[in-house]
Parts: structure tokens; sequence; C-alpha cells
């Protein structure tokens, strides 16, 4: 019981720096926006089973770090490929290599949370998506991967994939 009721107690003290987050980002600082984001901010926490056990106090400088250089990688990422996308489209002389590939997770874990984050991360990059995932005995979770230049995204999105998991795992508190 203690332990459920300091659980809760996490989740309800992690969904603050969520609301106010969502009050900046929808710009609207009212009491009614303030509270639908808490809202949103404890159903997300719930819902993900995310409950903060891996938040402490010590490591949270180096989680925010982590926070800031993945969101800073993943803007400029979005940045690039929306304009290369963008000049395909704009040019249609340019050459497209539709097709399908897969990127290893590399979480030995296999924790799907980490999964779902690392997939979000190559969806949100214009001309990149995450269609589905393989589990496979020998070589853990993959994701495949729609790609619209095949060739140059296969090697690149393995070693984008490494630095990811380390920032992912940095925001999460994983070591």
């Amino acid at each position: 019981m203690a332990q459920r009721l300091r659980s809760s107690n996490r989740v309800m003290i992690l969904a603050l720096p969520l609301a106010i987050g969502w009050t900046i980002y929808t710009a609207q600082p009212t009491p009614g926006n303030i509270l639908l984001g808490y809202i949103f901010s404890v159903s997300v926490l719930m819902a993900t089973g995310f409950r903060g056990e891996n938040v402490k106090l010590r490591s949270a400088p180096r989680q925010l770090y982590n926070l800031v250089a993945y969101t800073v990688y993943l803007a400029s990422e979005v940045l690039s490929a929306g304009i290369k996308v963008s000049r395909v489209i704009l040019m249609p002389s340019l050459p497209i290599d539709p097709g399908i590939s897969t990127v290893n997770t590399q979480d030995a874990s296999e924790n799907e949370l980490i999964s779902a984050i690392s997939a979000h991360g190559i969806t949100i990059t214009p001309g990149e998506l995450v269609v589905d995932f393989e589990e496979t005995d020998d070589e853990g979770i993959k994701m495949i991967v729609h790609s619209l230049n095949l060739e140059n995204a296969s090697q690149r999105l393995d070693e984008d994939q490494s630095m990811r998991l380390a920032r992912i795992k940095g925001i999460l508190g994983h070591d």
C-alpha cells in the first residue's frame, strides 16, 4: 500500500512540469488550460506505466541535459530531412529510391518505451516512417522503416539509432 502511494505521489509530481510544458506549448496560461494539461499529463504517465522510479534528484541534471540534447538533435534532423524532402518534391528530376529496411533498436533490455520513443524519433523525420516492429530471437527488436531514399537511409538509420538510444536511456535514467 505504501509503495502504491509513493508511486501515485511521484506521478502527481512528475505531471507538474508536463502540465507547465503543455501550458507553454498551447500559449494559454488560463487555470482551465493548466488543469487540462495536468489531467493529460497524469493520464499519459499512467497509460505509459512511467512512474518515475528512475527519476532521482541527483541524476536530474544529466537527464535534463540528455532531454535538451535529444530535442536539439531531433529538431535538426527534422529540419534537415524536411529540406531534402522539399527539394525532391519541388524538383521532380531528383531521384528517389523508396523502400523498406530494418533497423535494430540496439536495446538489450528490449524496453517497449525505449522502442516507442526510438520509432517516434524516426517517424517524425520527413521521408521516413516506422511501419512495424519485428522481434527476432538472435538480434532482438527491429523496426521496419519505410524511407524515400533507401540507399542513403539504411546505414544512417543504424548509426543514428546508437546515438538516439544513448540519449533516450539518459533521459529515462537508465545506465
